[in-house]
């Protein structure tokens, strides 16, 4: 099992990482969590081979949010010809019933095509807990944000909690897990900064620092932090910050580029 970082940057595209969009393939089996910007890297090498070995595929998404679900007009190009099923939260999860939400979004006049025009498109739906599909579990809980996200669990080896203030039950979600993708928008430093203290504030409503995603790494004991939904406003040398500091809470903490790919389970 292998996952790729085809988008690790939050909210806007840069020209060096594109908005959040992960993979994990198996054989022939592809697993893709969220459709930011980042899901057109699957038309070009070398992220083009994970769609060209894969017999089945599934699409997961966290929430609603633009940035994560823009790529969703960017299907019939790289899926074209291909089954691809799309799994999104029960209303229970997040209070949007799923026929209101990705086909509220594909359609006219914001989409040349309406969902239910387009061959190949299947939606379904997951509920909290324990799920299962094409032979996998994938656990499921809600998250604090704006607007309610879900953290997904693949069996063992990966976590993801993106878009979501520092929250100790994720440590009890991730506990024993080999690596945890934890959103990251500010360092944390800024807390110690009065003049940022009103940024720090509205951060921490929605958001996440590097900080804080170590801790709660550290509490649930797993092999690896990868550290994403990078803050666009923010350069290399900041995110170097960023990691540097996570790294003294917790010492296996990484920010890798996109396209960056890592065996899980090896």
């Amino acid at each position: 099992m292998r996952l790729t970082l085809l988008g690790t940057q939050g909210w806007i595209p840069t020209p060096r990482r594109e908005t959040t969009c992960l993979a994990v393939d198996d054989g022939p089996l592809l697993f893709i969590f969220d459709a930011g910007t980042g899901l057109g890297r699957l038309l070009r090498p070398p992220a083009s081979k994970l769609i060209a070995g894969a017999a089945e595929i599934h699409l997961f998404l966290t929430h609603y949010h633009l940035d994560h679900v823009c790529g969703l007009a960017y299907l019939p190009a790289i899926f074209a010809g291909r089954t691809l099923t799309v799994h999104v939260p029960d209303a229970a999860l997040n209070g949007v019933e799923p026929q209101r939400g990705v086909p509220e979004l594909i359609r006219k006049p914001y989409n040349p095509r309406a969902w239910h025009e387009q061959p190949g498109l299947v939606l379904a739906t997951l509920h909290e807990g324990v799920n299962q599909v094409a032979g996998h579990e994938l656990r499921l809980r809600a998250q604090c944000h704006p607007d309610t996200t879900v953290a997904y669990r693949l069996d063992d080896r990966f976590v993801l909690a993106t878009d979501t203030v520092a929250d100790p039950q994720t440590a009890i979600f991730a506990r024993g897990a080999e690596v945890l993708l934890h959103e990251s928008w500010i360092d944390g430093v800024e807390e110690d900064d009065p003049a940022a203290q009103e940024m720090v504030r509205t951060t921490y409503q929605a958001h996440s620092s590097a900080r804080q995603a170590a801790a709660l790494a550290a509490q649930a004991g797993v092999g690896e932090l990868i550290l994403m939904h990078l803050n666009p406003l923010r350069d290399d040398d900041y995110y170097a910050q960023m990691q540097t500091a996570a790294r003294t809470i917790f010492a296996p903490t990484f920010i890798y580029p996109d396209l960056h790919e890592r065996v899980l389970g090896g």
